[in-house]
């Protein structure tokens, strides 16, 4: 005899990512993993970057807080040693993501990447709060 799954289950298993729990999927931190290959955030939580590496090396930077401070991130190929992407929020208030931009030239697959995202006080403070996750 066969059962019917209800509609609302169906679509709770059809949104958990894989490997995860239900509790689990309820989270940023777990939907965001699910996504990207590298999320890092700035040391204060102020900005997050994120990279997909299987959707054309796009890099894109998020302003997590009201602080007035602009998020940047960028990508370096730590085996040229060239930036291939930057990525910067609009205004630094709080309200948006970047454009998702993409790596160019694409780095091979057997590149050491690394991903740097900061805040800055306008277009042309220095660096703040900085962290950087690498993806080799």
């Amino acid at each position: 005899m066969l059962r019917r799954i209800s509609t609302i289950a169906l679509a709770t298993l059809m949104l958990l990512p894989v490997g995860a729990t239900a509790a689990q999927a309820g989270t940023a931190a777990a939907r965001t993993a699910a996504l990207y290959d590298i999320v890092v955030e700035t040391t204060n939580g102020s900005a997050t970057a994120y990279l997909e590496v299987y959707n054309a090396w796009e890099l894109s930077v998020c302003d997590d807080a009201k602080d007035g401070y602009r998020a940047r991130a960028e990508m370096r190929n730590l085996t040229t040693g060239k930036v291939i992407a930057t990525a910067e929020d609009a205004n630094g208030s709080f309200n948006a993501c970047d454009e998702s931009n993409h790596a160019y030239p694409t780095p091979k697959l057997s590149d050491h990447v690394r991903v740097t995202v900061w805040v800055q006080d306008g277009t042309t403070g220095g660096r703040r709060y900085t962290a950087s996750q690498d993806y080799y």
